[in-house]
């Protein structure tokens, strides 16, 4: 029995709706949809720098930008917290690198850090895989040590955050991680400074519901794979006052006001540490990483603004279904209608749309809408329909050809003479 173009077209219509739903509901592509989102957000999407300053977030970064040992790190640290302590900052978080070396000097500076309240110390989660960098969207890897290897009693919480290079997006896990020694629930320290802020005991549990963390008055989103996501948004000059480097000449760390040029004009330097009074303090250390500067610092504030602003990044895939299905009607009618060469330009045309999209609800928007699951019908259907199409019309000419064949025999015996026909 042969099958008829349309039921054939309906038969791989089919079969490239139920992968790609099989696709979506199993997640398959989890790592290629988070390397989609992150290829295009890196080199199509640009934030917005025109927007004005956020003054009344009571964010401060205070970048070193010179690179030294751990241990000279933390004696500098010390002094900065001192200092700001005394100027009245309420939280200060110290971001540390993925292994502290435990000397005496590093235990002794990390003893004297703790002994100031407002200290907290932010450690990375633990790598799985030698350097390779945390990921928080794989939950195999949502562990942490203790920085001081459960030698000291300090304050500290998880760095959740691990942005993809080039990435403008930033995933972190509101809920913490847990202790790789342990096995104790680790805060993330963005969360553990907010508590500090707000006057929340450390070990005080906050009411947590399946999609959202309430903390205080701000509430936390959290999406099905418990992370919450937020944004590089803008850099805003009013986060940092003052920063440390050492000048030329000179041994020894010297701050900069960032209003003015010079470390002598003693006036706008005593100013600018008076600025992180109620503020909450990242210290920012270039040591921590091969960028220029840490990333650390740069990230938390972000991840602090969107809690204080409730700017968060929402995830809509609800329409995902609807898409697909729409998208394999429209296809499977267009390429039974067209010739095929136009049927993979629009196929293309429509991936690179739905990138597109996706930017564009993500940079106007704030919303995440992860196209990978979307773009699949469309690259099957560019893929498998073509194909259908040839063979189902190779067959239609091969029984035309038949058929032509047929008739020809036919006509040829009708025009044989009578005698030649009751020979044969």
């Amino acid at each position: 029995m042969k099958t008829p173009l349309v039921l054939r077209y309906f038969i791989g219509s089919m079969l490239i709706f139920a992968i790609s739903m099989i696709i979506v509901s199993t997640r398959a592509l989890r790592s290629l949809e988070m390397e989609s989102t992150s290829y295009a957000f890196g080199r199509f999407y640009q934030p917005d720098f025109r927007v004005a300053n956020r003054s009344d977030v009571p964010i401060k970064i205070l970048p070193i930008y010179e690179p030294m040992s751990q241990d000279v790190f933390l004696g500098i640290a010390k002094d900065i917290v001192h200092r700001l302590k005394s100027v009245g900052a309420k939280v200060v978080i110290i971001p540390l690198p993925e292994y502290v070396r435990a000397s005496p000097a590093v235990l002794e500076s990390m003893r004297e850090i703790s002994r100031d309240s407002i200290v907290l110390f932010g450690v990375p989660g633990s790598p799985v895989y030698g350097n390779e960098r945390n990921r928080p969207d794989d939950r195999s890897r949502w562990w942490a040590h203790h920085p001081a290897y459960h030698k000291l009693d300090i304050s500290w919480g998880a760095m959740t955050a691990a942005p993809r290079d080039f990435s403008f997006l930033i995933p972190f896990v509101p809920t913490g991680y847990r202790d790789d020694d342990s096995g104790s629930p680790v805060p993330d320290v963005g969360v553990l400074a907010m508590k500090r802020f707000l006057g929340i005991p450390d070990k005080a549990e906050l009411p947590t519901a399946s999609s959202r963390l309430q903390l205080g008055p701000y509430a936390i989103p959290i999406e099905h794979d418990g992370l919450c996501y937020t944004k590089f948004q803008w850099t805003s000059s009013d986060w940092m006052d003052l920063s440390a480097t050492y000048p030329a000449g000179k041994d020894s760390l010297q701050f900069f006001p960032t209003s003015v040029y010079g470390w002598t004009n003693k006036a706008a330097i005593d100013s600018a540490w008076q600025a992180h009074k109620g503020k909450i303090v990242l210290i920012d250390w270039v040591g921590l990483s091969n960028y220029p500067y840490s990333r650390n610092a740069w990230i938390y504030a972000h991840i602090l603004n969107s809690i204080f602003t409730r700017t968060f990044i929402r995830i809509h895939n609800e329409w995902n279904v609807l898409l697909i299905t729409t998208l394999v009607i429209l296809l499977s009618v267009l390429s039974y209608t067209v010739r095929n060469g136009f049927m993979i330009f629009v196929s293309l045309v429509l991936a690179v749309g739905a990138m597109a999209i996706s930017v564009w609800l993500f940079g106007k928007h704030d919303v995440l809408f992860e196209p990978m699951y979307v773009m699949v019908p469309i690259i099957l259907s560019g893929v498998i329909l073509p194909i259908v199409k040839v063979v189902g019309e190779k067959r239609l000419v091969e029984e035309k050809i038949k058929s032509l064949e047929d008739e020809n025999k036919r006509l040829s015996d009708l025009l044989r003479p009578p005698s030649s026909r009751d020979q044969s």
